[in-house]
């Protein structure tokens, strides 16, 4: 049984406050949402540099492929370097230089800065998630977690919808390189926000210097069976809820004749619902699970096969109520068992491993990310929508079977 985090004094100032859990969490919701920025907030981006650079849709898809890769080659350091020199700097302080990293898109002139940039976005991108998840793990009660993880989560939907709506404007009215200073400008405010409000757990000062080497810590972490469970079960959820978000759309509109706008209507059908459900099962497994993440996950995930497996059997001219029942339903599973799955995984670490036990789980699944939606491609294009529907249906009930094999902490 892993034993709670606890500070060998007691803390002062702002931190001793009854509220401060309740700030803790705004403060992961800005860490995960903001640090997102850097990949989904480039998004919408894309159409403006495109036109401006002249750029082919090969490279827009190259440039989308460093952000991912670069986070893939970081995730695990930096989880370490979270357990070894606290939240506060490392959120705080490699936000700030995020959102500088950022801002230098205004001076990107050609396809090669464009490329630099965006490896060096990447690259600091795998901080927010392991950050806010420690800062919850130190500072929020257990029966609560999995509501403050969960609303956690919600910060990357939520952010990357606000860059959606607010960037093209400010790029049409002033131009794209505008929008990139001010979409830089939030993430350097965010990050001294953190650093001003953040405050690490006391006593956690000694127990920092004795914290493992990197490659010593990663050892540890990939030999602890229940978290190795616990990522290979993300592995092909992961790949299923990016491959979900890039091809529903498509498949509505190409399989199903639904028209674009409206399969446009679903997939935002599907992501308000993704947002409501990513804090509904940390909700659920605080109260009806008492504090049990594992059978709740488990429930989510099974749901999250059935709503695929519906996914692969609907006919042409199904109805658009219908639909939105479909879009509803995928949010509430195939893209909301996240939170769930991280509150596992961080009840499941050691106090002073879980910087780099979702280094380690990130690195996975950001594998995940780089092989599930092309093979997902590949299969509709040769085999049909349905063979790729199915084919991620089975994966998901493999995933299944790893999630069931984990020993979850006893809650006391």
């Amino acid at each position: 049984m892993r034993q709670e985090a606890s500070p060998s004094k007691p803390a002062t100032g702002l931190a001793s406050t009854s509220r401060y859990p309740l700030i803790i969490i705004g403060l992961a919701v800005l860490s995960h949402g903001a640090f997102s920025l850097s990949g989904q907030g480039f998004t919408p981006f894309y159409p403006f540099i495109q036109d401006d650079l002249s750029l082919s849709n090969t490279q827009i898809g190259v440039l989308i492929a460093t952000i991912f890769t670069a986070a893939t080659v970081t995730s695990s350091g930096f989880g370490w370097a979270i357990d070894r020199f606290g939240v506060r700097s490392m959120a705080g302080g490699m936000m700030v230089v995020s959102g500088l990293v950022v801002s230098s898109l205004y001076f990107a002139n050609s396809f090669l800065v464009l490329l630099v940039i965006a490896a060096a976005m990447g690259s600091l991108r795998p901080v927010g998630h392991p950050a806010g998840t420690k800062a919850i793990m130190d500072w929020v009660e257990g029966r609560r977690r999995g509501t403050a993880m969960s609303i956690k989560q919600a910060g990357n939907p939520v952010l990357g919808a606000l860059a959606a709506v607010s960037v093209p404007p400010i790029a049409v009215a002033y131009g794209w390189q505008a929008a990139a200073l001010a979409l830089g400008g939030f993430i350097v405010a965010s990050g001294i926000v953190i650093l001003a409000l953040y405050r690490d757990l006391p006593g956690q000062t000694a127990a920092k210097k004795e914290q493992r080497p990197f490659f010593q810590g990663m050892v540890h972490v990939m030999h602890d069976r229940d978290i190795s469970l616990a990522v290979a079960g993300g592995f092909p959820l992961v790949g299923a809820q990016v491959a979900t978000l890039a091809y529903f759309i498509l498949f509505l509109n190409d399989e199903l004749g639904v028209p674009v706008i409206v399969a446009g209507g679903m997939l935002a059908i599907l992501q308000v619902s993704n947002i409501f459900m990513r804090i509904g099962w940390g909700v659920i497994s605080d109260t009806l699970g008492k504090g049990r993440r594992k059978p709740v996950l488990v429930i989510s995930v099974l749901g999250t096969a059935a709503m695929l497996l519906v996914v692969a059997l609907l006919p042409h001219g199904t109805s658009t109520w219908a639909l939105v029942l479909v879009a509803i339903g995928l949010g509430a599973t195939a893209t909301s068992w996240v939170s769930l799955h991280g509150v596992l995984m961080a009840e499941l670490s050691e106090p002073d491993q879980i910087g780099i036990t979702f280094g380690y789980a990130s690195t996975v699944s950001r594998a995940g990310i780089v092989i599930t939606p092309p093979m997902f491609g590949l299969l509709a294009d040769t085999a049909g929508y349905q063979a790729a529907w199915l084919a991620l249906t089975g994966s998901i009930l493999v995933g299944l079977a790893f999630l069931i094999a984990i020993r979850e902490p006893t809650k006391a």
